[in-house]
């Protein structure tokens, strides 16, 4: 009896600026990186501009350290999106935050990824 297994494939944002929402985060656990193991975050943002071929919205994900320091990747997202983090940021803060996001197509291992690159803060008379 075979057992077959299909390549997923996810439709990625097109490059360039989206409006959209953050709508989760995530606790990846410790993973190895190469600086060491390292306790990992997500954000997944879901644009408001985009849509697969079945109508849902198309999301893209970023991944950092979770390092809270003013030149962590995290330190800086949290800039980008309007926050001054002190000694401690509860991370469910972003759910629901309405912003822009930056997004450019990086090929790694032969397969394209939609790298967030950069939030952009909306004003209030903007929201998205």
């Amino acid at each position: 009896m075979a057992l077959v297994v299909k390549k997923t494939e996810y439709e990625k944002l097109d490059e360039g600026l989206h409006n959209g929402t953050i709508t989760k985060v995530e606790d990846l656990g410790t993973q190895d990186t190469q600086n060491g193991p390292q306790p990992r975050g997500r954000i997944v943002f879901t644009a408001a501009d985009q849509k697969d071929k079945e109508g849902k919205a198309v999301e893209a994900r970023i991944d950092f350290n979770l390092k809270l320091s003013e030149k962590s990747r995290l330190g800086v997202i949290l800039k980008e999106l309007g926050f001054t983090p002190g000694d401690q940021f509860d991370l469910n803060d972003l759910v629901g935050l309405k912003t822009q996001a930056v997004v450019e197509h990086v090929t790694k291992d032969g397969v394209v990824y939609a790298n967030i690159t950069k939030f952009i803060k909306v004003r209030k008379s903007q929201e998205v």
